[in-house]
């Protein structure tokens, strides 16, 4: 088994394990949210479960450097660098909904080259590594076939983060096609059905590292079109993000500069 394969497997074994003590903690009372911004929210679940990974990461891979959402930590992506999103949704798990998960990045050369996208119900584990295709609870995946972006699911994400202006821009953009648009709260899930072909595109104007890193890999083994993500600054300030059917790229990149 190649390194990168042991570190994705390690990955896979950390988020399902996280995922798992997130809906605990959440049953237990630990999913009630306060505001970090604007629709920014944050959980007792949150640090509890991005402190499980961290220490799982450091027994298994010591003196690796970590990034994660709630804790902040490296961002040169030299080595080795795991970027994680201890509960991405967090809206949606405050409110007892389902859709949430647990993202697992590793970075290395400034790459996203592995990860681990983990449910907990469904339990679902979306999974690659660079050159070893992508999975879904062990199955590969692949990006849909669709080549008319008028017959298109396309999710778009969005935060306060940029003016709301920008955001009714691109989803007037995609509508305008003939695509069918949703929102999901969770754009590493987004991210991560758009690379297994759930949905045809995932589009987001602005999106941090830790919600990303893990789903880049994912689609680039699955096989999608990506819109470069993980270059420039993308650690320390994130980056607009794309992922979709093949075919659809260049409709897609177009739309992510409406």
């Amino acid at each position: 088994m190649s390194d990168l394969a042991r570190r994705r497997d390690a990955a896979v074994a950390i988020a399902v394990e996280a995922a798992s003590l997130a809906a605990r903690l959440r049953a237990e009372g630990g999913g009630v949210a306060s505001l970090k911004g604007a629709q920014d929210f944050v959980t007792e679940a949150d640090g509890a479960t991005e402190r499980f990974i961290r220490d799982r990461l450091a027994r298994d891979f010591p003196g690796e450097a970590i990034l994660g959402e709630e804790m902040g930590g490296a961002v040169d992506g030299d080595g080795p660098l795991w970027v994680l999103d201890p509960i991405d949704g967090t809206s949606n798990f405050a409110r007892g909904g389902d859709r949430w998960c647990v993202s697992i990045g590793l970075v290395m050369g400034g790459r996203a080259v592995a990860g681990a996208i983990a449910r907990h119900a469904p339990a679902e584990v979306f999974a690659a590594a660079e050159g070893h295709g992508a999975t879904l609870n062990g199955r590969p995946i692949r990006a849909a076939p669709t080549a008319e972006i008028g017959r298109a699911i396309i999710e778009a994400g969005w935060s306060l983060r940029l003016p709301i202006a920008r955001f009714h821009r691109m989803a007037q953009a995609i509508t305008a096609t003939g695509a069918g648009l949703r929102c999901g709260g969770s754009g590493a899930l987004g991210l991560a059905e758009a690379a297994a072909g759930r949905i045809d595109g995932y589009l987001e104007l602005h999106i941090n590292a830790w919600d990303a890193a893990a789903a880049m890999a994912i689609a680039r083994e699955a096989g999608g079109w990506t819109n470069g993500f993980d270059s420039g600054d993308w650690l320390a300030q994130g980056n607009p993000v794309g992922v979709g059917a093949p075919a659809l790229g260049p409709a897609l990149a177009l739309l992510l500069e409406a």
